[in-house]
Order: C-alpha cells, then sequence, then structure tokens
C-alpha cells in the first residue's frame, strides 16, 4: 500500500520554511501501516507540479497521494489548478466547498476576527475545485482540503492546507477516510528501538547482517557522529498482513541480535 507525499511551496526549498508535515505525514501513515514509498517537495511552478502529479498518477505505484500547501487565497496557492491540469479536467465552483468558506467567514466575522463576512473574489477562489473533487472541512483555517479519486489507477488524492495546524487538524479529520484503504488490503506496522553500546557502527554492521539473513526486517541505525558515540540507537521494524504478525517477527529479530552481541560481549 505504497504512499507517496508532495510538498508544494518555494519557501521549503530556499529553507525558509521547514517542513514539517512531510514528517509529520509520514510518521502517520507508517504507523498506520502505509508504505511511504516517496517525498517529492516542488516550487509553486504551473509547469512542474502537474508534470510531477502525471507522473506518479501514470506510474499506477501510489494507491494514495497526499499533497500539502497551495490551497490559500493568495495568487501564489494554485494547487487546485495544478491538480486538475494533472487529471485533465476543468476546474468549477464547488458548492460544498463555498458553503465551508462562507460559514468559516461568518464565524470569524460573529467573533470580530475579520472585518466583513462577504466572500469576495480570494475568498471564492479557494472554493473552485477540480471537477470531480470532494470538499474536505478545515476546521481551524480558511480553504477547504480536496480529495479525489483518480479513477484508471484507483488513486486516492489528498490535498491538504501547507500551515502545519491546519494540516495536522484535517488530517486527523480524513484519517478515517484513509482507514478504508487499510482495510481494503490487510496491513499492519510494528517497529522497537533497541540500543547497543557499540561506538563504532562499522563494527556493528556484520550483526545486522546476520539478523537480515534471518528475518526479514528493516533495521535502520542511528548514529550521531564518529568516534563521539556513546551508544548507538537502532529501529527494527517491518510492514506485514496484520500488527500482530509484524510484532512477531520484529521481537524475534531484536532477541536473536541481543544474544548475537551478547555472545561477544560487546552490548548488556
Amino acid at each position: 500500500m505504497r504512499v507517496c507525499l508532495i510538498s508544494i511551496g518555494n519557501e521549503l526549498l530556499s529553507g525558509k520554511t521547514i517542513n514539517t508535515n512531510a514528517n509529520f505525514l509520514a510518521k502517520r501513515l507508517t504507523n498506520f501501516g502505509f508504505v511511504v514509498q516517496k517525498i517529492l517537495t516542488i516550487p509553486d511552478d504551473p509547469v512542474i507540479v502537474p508534470q510531477e502529479i502525471s507522473l506518479l498518477l501514470s506510474s499506477g505505484d501510489y494507491r494514495l497521494i497526499l499533497i500539502t500547501g497551495g490551497l490559500g487565497p493568495t495568487w501564489d496557492d494554485s494547487t487546485s489548478n495544478f491538480l486538475a491540469k494533472a487529471l485533465d479536467v476543468d476546474t468549477e465552483l464547488n458548492m460544498e466547498a463555498l458553503s465551508i468558506v462562507t460559514e468559516r467567514y461568518k464565524d470569524l466575522f460573529n467573533k470580530n476576527l475579520v472585518d466583513t463576512a462577504e466572500i469576495t473574489s480570494a475568498r471564492k477562489k479557494m472554493a473552485i475545485l477540480p471537477v470531480g473533487s470532494q470538499a474536505i472541512n478545515n476546521p481551524v483555517g480558511t480553504a477547504p482540503g480536496i480529495f479525489f479519486i483518480y479513477s484508471p489507477s484507483n488513486t486516492w488524492i489528498f490535498c491538504l492546507p501547507g500551515v502545519p495546524r491546519e494540516m495536522k487538524e484535517m488530517y486527523k479529520a480524513v484519517e478515517s477516510k484513509i482507514s478504508v484503504l487499510k482495510k481494503e488490503k490487510k496491513i499492519g506496522y510494528y517497529e522497537t528501538e533497541f540500543i547497543t553500546h557499540f561506538t563504532d557502527e562499522s563494527l556493528l554492521a556484520p550483526f545486522l547482517a546476520q539478523v537480515r539473513q534471518k528475518y526479514d526486517v528493516w533495521i535502520k541505525s542511528l548514529p550521531e557522529a564518529y568516534q563521539e558515540e556513546k551508544k548507538i540507537h537502532l529501529i527494527i521494524s517491518k510492514s506485514a498482513s496484520s500488527e500482530e504478525v509484524s510484532k512477531k517477527e520484529v521481537l524475534a529479530a531484536k532477541a536473536y541480535l541481543h544474544k548475537l552481541i551478547n555472545s561477544t560481549g560487546n552490548d548488556r
């Protein structure tokens, strides 16, 4: 069940903004049992964005694509148009999205947070979505999200805001929808931490190779800096048909690694 995450924004590529959205989504989706195969960070560009989305869709490799950024009212917020171009569909005023925007600005006006509740052209822009889209409510911001099912490959596409707080709240709201895909193909993920007392990653490597030969798990060492290590952290993980299956294999691999290292007297 492969996933691609796309982060849109020149500010991410210039280093002005740290991409915490990709980090949050990758963790949540991995723990949910999905395999995040690719993370792309691309500029607000009318050629690059549609091109990258089209390539992903034509590959048929991804069951789920999550896009963050570019849903707001300003000129550079053009994700809706970019997505429509990639899908080869028109855009239209989505009445569900318009209702979300309208109610949101009424609420902000009533709280004296904006001067008017009028749906200006900039505000209306946020309700113009690709034909065939479903709008996603934004519980803390003004721009609705987008949900589209690309039928040729049955790829589910979600567009979420770039503002981290808005993105997190909207993701939580759609996670139940995403869970439908998990039921479609039973998947489960489990990981555990293993702390060694090695200070040299190269000496640890042969033990990891032995474990990998015996168990179908992923082992990632997380060193800091050479000759500055006091201990090396490992993450042992696996995706399988259920969390129970994954957990059994991971814990067996961990026990085997512990046994191998203990036999040398290099750990405790």
